[in-house]
């Protein structure tokens, strides 16, 4: 195995890097989407987006693979990064830089890999796109286009920031490390302590701008069962993969964190009740409806969730938030688990099996011609 160089211009990249604010940040849809796309056109099962840190590899997305980050030494990136174009390693084993790796001498037995490397707006090389492979194989040149065109996706999306302005505070307040230490490596979302950290921000937000601010807490169904069943790997598996069905759920500015063991909390800014209930459905749906893949076979899940929006935030805090959205979600779990449950300010629990019978005995009630949607207590969307 043979580490790569360091870049002539390595501080001038490091600088260009730690200006970006997105080293030790959370996963985000976004990127998890272009990366999801790579492996599908280029018909590979693992995809990254990573940015190498002085000492380290961060991987921003990741797919097929479940690691958050590796040692720069030892990462096949670092190599890429001295390239100007497309780095392509056909036959890993045939070739003396990475003979002896561990990434292709042990899990995830890497036999092919391409990287080409991706650039800040300066044109400071921050990070790679890869692919690999467990065979070795080549590229076509419509392969070596789409992977040139990915690589144009992802640089542009590095020039824009979507998160909240609760997030991007949070984040321009606190160095590498500290972030670092604000994550879940488990889930790739904020920590419990930043999640509530990012709620309080919100609620103050919400304050002087007069907006209504929502949580929604998710609790997986029978976690502990799955966890006795098939063993604390595939349960981490199952809780990695709701947490990216939840964020691809989600607008491009809401945060999610892990809050408990088997509970993920989403912080929903400038939320009207009815936005939010779509948002809870979309969720509860996009996990239900397709099993999860495990090494054991597929696996079928459910979430229940419950919401809570704080209209009049002022004299609020995140603890006032989340006990409240805790008791709507134990409402649902109560109610038979796989929905969600509401908790509107005047303290009444609904769950969306009661909202439908509500909405059908209210229809039931009226002339046909004057039906109306009954207020919940914004529009209903169900």
């Amino acid at each position: 195995m043979t580490p790569a160089a360091l870049p002539i211009d390595e501080p001038r990249r490091l600088e260009a890097l730690d200006k970006l604010g997105i080293l030790f940040t959370p996963a985000e849809e976004r990127f998890d989407r272009i990366a999801g796309l790579a492996a599908r056109l280029l018909g590979v099962p693992i995809a990254q987006i990573s940015l190498i840190g002085a000492h380290c590899l961060w991987l921003k997305s990741s797919h097929g693979l479940d690691a958050s980050e590796m040692p720069r030494d030892v990462s096949f990136c670092g190599h890429t990064l001295l390239t100007d174009g497309v780095m392509i390693v056909p036959e890993t084993r045939a070739d003396p830089r990475f003979a002896n790796n561990p990434l292709v001498t042990g899990e995830p037995f890497v036999r092919f890999y391409a990287g080409h490397p991706l650039k800040s707006a300066d044109g400071s090389k921050i990070g790679t796109l890869c692919v690999m492979d467990r065979y070795p194989r080549h590229l076509g040149e419509e392969d070596l286009q789409a992977f040139k065109d990915l690589v144009a996706l992802v640089e542009a999306e590095f020039q824009v920031c979507r998160l909240s302005h609760a997030q991007k505070q949070l984040i321009a307040e606190s160095d590498a490390l500290q972030r670092k230490n604000m994550l879940d490596a488990s889930t790739r979302c904020w920590n419990r302590a930043a999640i509530m950290n990012i709620a309080q921000r919100e609620l103050a937000r919400g304050a002087r701008q007069y907006s209504a601010v929502g949580v929604l807490l998710a609790n997986i169904d029978h976690f502990r069962h799955i966890h006795d069943a098939h063993g604390h790997h595939i349960a981490q598996r199952v809780l990695l993969e709701v947490a990216q069905r939840m964020r691809s759920c989600l607008r491009a500015y809401d945060a999610i964190g892990r809050y408990g063991e088997e509970e993920l909390l989403t912080v929903l800014g400038d939320c009207d009740w009815g936005t939010a209930q779509v948002i809870a459905e979309r969720i509860r749906r996009t996990i239900a409806e397709r099993p999860m893949i495990t090494p054991t076979g597929p696996l079928a899940v459910t979430v229940s969730l419950g919401l809570h929006i704080e209209t009049a935030p002022q004299d609020k805090s995140a603890g006032d938030l989340t006990a409240a959205a805790a008791l709507a979600l134990h409402q649902a779990r109560m109610s038979g688990r796989n929905r969600f449950a509401c908790s509107p300010p005047g303290g009444q629990l609904i769950t969306l099996a009661d909202r439908r019978s509500a909405n059908a005995r209210e229809a039931d009630s009226k002339p046909a011609a004057g039906r109306e949607n009954v207020p919940f207590p914004g529009r209903s969307l169900f």
